[in-house]
């Protein structure tokens, strides 16, 4: 009667720790990256009252089995659930959601790194981007005192991973500097027929200012082979940073267009260039300021240098490319892209894209990269230890954490904006588990009571 209602006891216990884990999910239906729980069970050790025999040819006795009295049940397991949960839209640019594998890197400088799936992160007046505090984590773009670092052809340089840091859109990041271009590039298709061609060009110079200029492009056929020369047409105008207002440097007066030297552009007779040498398809515009350089006024204008040799530091070359030009019978689509260069602009917005990188839009309408948000990934996310408020931490049995991560590409998925991922609790699964814990606790109960009701008999026998 003691083995019965200890295994009923051991029963209730374990029964009402189920209920606790049930209860535990049910309670965060609607907790943002909550994953559920399940508890399993396995019986006690026995107490063995005949051992095993086996077959005797002698004797000519069959085997018995081992007669064991079981003494209860212990809990075997509680598995987290580590599937992902159901999306739910909030159009809030901070809301994120793991499409996929991963743990967003959360800590501070006091607690260390933390890893969550919540999505629901917010801007504080600081510009950090946090989860109730602990800032998310990311690598910081490549940013100088006002803008982009730029390598050598003037291209903003990529985002490098590195140790993890928290997130923060601080002072540099909110204003651009002007910058002057360096760099722009003609592509598409010049038709033989719509000679000659004028297209325009926008460029800046080192205060921002934009210019607007032409070029025409006019087949010579008198040329062997024929090709294409390229010259200014009509006048440069100048937008100052006071709206509407224009300066035009016409031709003869300072800030004129000068060719010098124009190399004509040569294409086979497939209607792709000829490109001998690499400068072939490369034109210079040379800005030249006399005296201070912040009077733009005085600026000369010099176009059609192959290659520019010992430029002064009064001297802003902008290399202009024509390789991307097609010569073909079909409609002329000759356009100028990829010149850089930008008026000075404030931060007015941020996104974040499906690869985790956040961008700043700036007035002048310009993007940059400002952080790449880092993920991380454990061999076995399931033996990572709750620590409450969403939060997780490594374990021994987790994996641990490089204190680098990869990116959301890095791990084969992607970030969904605007949505948060909700608990994976099954409502309909822990009611059922509700309803099953309850009649197992109630079925122990009685065995307790009736081994209590046995046990009373006994005892009345002696009287």
């Amino acid at each position: 009667m003691m083995r019965s209602m200890f295994s009923g006891v051991s029963g209730l216990r374990t029964h009402q720790s189920r209920m606790d884990v049930i209860a535990h999910n049910i309670a965060n239906v609607n907790t943002v990256g909550f994953k559920s729980s399940r508890m399993t069970f396995a019986d006690a050790f026995s107490q063995t009252l005949q051992g095993a025999a086996a077959p005797n040819v002698e004797t000519g006795r069959g085997g018995t089995n081992p007669m064991q009295i079981g003494l209860g049940v212990n809990v075997s397991s509680i598995q987290r659930l580590m599937t992902t949960g159901g999306a739910q839209r909030t159009d809030d640019p901070f809301h994120l959601m793991i499409e996929g594998d991963g743990f967003f890197v959360v800590g501070d400088n006091v607690g260390g790194l933390m890893f969550t799936r919540a999505g629901n992160f917010e801007m504080d007046r600081a510009w950090n981007l946090h989860l109730n505090g602990l800032r998310l984590q990311g690598w910081e773009a490549p940013w100088g005192l006002g803008g982009p670092q730029r390598d050598a052809d003037g291209r903003a340089m990529p985002i490098m991973s590195g140790p993890v840091d928290g997130i923060q859109i601080h002072n540099d990041m909110r204003v651009v500097r002007p910058s002057a271009t360096g760099n722009a590039a003609f592509t598409g298709n010049l038709r033989p027929s719509d000679s000659p061609i004028v297209r325009s060009m926008n460029f800046h110079d080192s205060l921002g200012q934009t210019y607007s200029m032409d070029l025409r492009f006019t087949l010579n056929s008198t040329l062997t082979p024929p090709a294409w020369e390229v010259e200014r047409a009509g006048s440069i105008t100048r937008t100052s940073s006071r709206p509407h207002e224009t300066f035009d440097f016409a031709p003869g007066t300072a800030g004129s267009w000068e060719p010098l030297g124009v190399t004509p552009l040569v294409f086979d007779d497939g209607g792709f260039p000829v490109i001998a040498a690499p400068t072939d398809f490369v034109h210079y515009l040379s800005i030249l300021t006399p005296g201070n350089p912040g009077i733009t006024n005085d600026l000369n204008f010099t176009f059609g240098q192959t290659h520019p040799t010992s430029p002064t530091p009064a001297n802003n070359f902008i290399r202009i490319d024509f390789s991307g030009l097609t010569q073909f019978e079909r409609t002329t689509t000759a356009v100028a892209e990829n010149v850089d260069g930008m008026e000075a602009g404030e931060l007015v917005g941020l996104s974040i894209g499906p690869d985790g990188v956040i961008s700043g839009t700036y007035s002048n309408g310009q993007s940059f990269s400002l952080w790449q948000i880092a993920l991380a990934s454990f061999d076995n996310p399931a033996g990572l230890a709750a620590m409450g408020g969403n939060l997780f931490q490594t374990t021994t049995n987790s994996g641990l954490f490089d204190g680098v991560g990869l990116p959301p590409a890095g791990l084969g998925t992607r970030l969904l904006g605007g949505t948060l991922e909700m608990s994976n609790v099954d409502l309909a699964a822990e009611f059922t588990e509700m309803i099953t814990t309850q009649r197992g606790f109630q079925a122990n109960s009685r065995v307790i009571s009736t081994s209590d009701e046995i046990l009373q008999e006994l005892v009345n026998l002696r009287r």
